[in-house]
């Protein structure tokens, strides 16, 4: 099963989709996706020629060559890896499909029958687009989203929460996000001061407004994007430890596995962190010092599919669940969900288009009518591969300016 042609594609969406397919001598093609990052096609196009003749079926041998390739330039981590899971994800998507079995049953097989999605709800509002330097733009689709649309001149009120809140039960999702860190004012000090009253006061009411909308039944978790000092945000632990957190994800900034441990080590709310590491060896520190309760690897850059379980698997000897990080489209969502099947430590799966109109019509799968998340969760089935094939005819209408598609 000799690989012969690899291509990719660009979705402009709430971020970039980055699409990679690989296509095989038997006909076959598999397709992933890759976190954004940038320069990323151009890193792709780098590295289609070491795969080309390469047999498909040795996944992790092509990945660990394209690890090791890679790490010359100084890449024992970072952008590599958006590139590399997006290429390992379209390799088990073809394998699968070749083989006519899907991605969980080459990953050892699924100890669940769907897999739970917790939902991000930002801050009330989450119809925004960011391109590859996280700055804000207004793609056709934004645009005609955002027309007619009530602006608020403060985002972060606790109605907005509430309100958020309600509105996710009643789609059927029994657990939920919401980011805290927006309600500080952004000044670029945030890791040298402490949160004013103001503050802590405002972020305290959003969060009993969301847990009050919620209700008691629903998981709730909230975000604080690497934003505050290991002090500040002990003191956020302890002002919202009476709504009952799932968790309080990335108080303190990533380069530093310690400060997060040192809050979790108080036992004052559940700590979730890891969704800037890569590999295993990234996570090594975390998870044997036991550094967090949850850890969120991201399988768009983490190094892929199978690397996702294994750390997964890492975590789960030391009691840390896995609950991992996920902001694409549904492709990629559904290469996420195929890993998080197959882990007996899985708490919930991030789903981060709730906003983007046509989220839900860019893939098709052959044996699920019906929405991608259906009450909550993503049903698993045997359809070969990721179980899904790009929708084109959607996808194209919603292509990046200036990238190619899968030529």
């Amino acid at each position: 099963m000799k690989i012969t042609r690899c291509s990719t594609a660009v979705v402009e969406a709430n971020y970039d989709y980055t699409y990679v397919r690989i296509w095989a001598d038997n006909g076959q093609y598999g397709t992933g996706e890759c976190f954004f990052a940038p320069g990323l096609s151009a890193a792709l196009r780098d590295m289609f020629p070491l795969l080309i003749g390469k047999d498909a079926r040795e996944v992790d041998r092509i990945a660990r060559h394209l690890w090791r390739k890679g790490s010359g330039a100084g890449a024992v981590a970072g952008y590599l890896y958006n590139a590399v899971s997006g290429i390992e994800a379209a390799l088990w998507d073809l394998v699968g499909k070749s083989y006519q079995v899907p991605c969980w049953q080459l990953l050892g097989g699924k100890v669940r029958d769907d897999v739970r999605i917790y939902v991000d709800c930002h801050a009330g509002d989450n119809t925004e687009s960011w391109d590859t330097m996280l700055d804000p733009r207004e793609p056709a689709w934004l645009k005609a989203a955002l027309a007619g649309k009530p602006q608020h001149e403060e985002r972060y009120e606790p109605e907005m929460y509430f309100n958020r809140a309600r509105q996710m039960v009643a789609a059927g999702f029994d657990a939920m996000k919401f980011d805290i860190d927006s309600i500080v004012v952004l000044t670029g000090e945030e890791l040298n001061r402490p949160l004013t009253h103001a503050e802590m006061d405002r972020m305290v009411a959003c969060v009993k407004a969301a847990r009050e909308g919620a209700g008691d039944a629903v998981d709730l978790a909230v975000d604080c994007h690497w934003r505050f000092s290991p002090t500040e945000a002990i003191r956020i632990a302890r002002a919202l430890a009476p709504c009952n957190l799932l968790w309080l994800e990335d108080p303190c900034p990533p380069e530093n596995f310690r400060d997060v441990a040192e809050i979790r080590g108080l036992g004052i709310v559940p700590i979730l962190t890891g969704e800037n590491l890569n590999r295993r060896h990234g996570f090594w520190d975390l998870i044997t010092h036991r550094g967090c309760d949850l850890v969120a690897p991201d399988v768009q850059k983490c190094a892929g599919m199978l690397e996702a379980k294994r750390i997964g698997e890492l975590a789960e000897m030391q009691g840390i669940r896995f609950a991992p990080h996920n902001i694409s489209s549904p492709l990629g969502t559904m290469a996420s969900a195929h890993v998080c099947s197959t882990l007996p430590n899985f708490v919930a799966l991030e789903f981060h288009g709730s906003d983007v109109p046509f989220w839900n019509d860019l893939i098709v799968r052959p044996d699920v009518a019906g929405p991608v998340i259906q009450k909550g969760r993503i049903p698993m089935t045997s359809a070969p591969g990721l179980g899904c094939e790009l929708n084109e005819a959607v996808a194209r209408q919603y292509a990046k300016p200036g990238e190619s598609w899968f030529e």
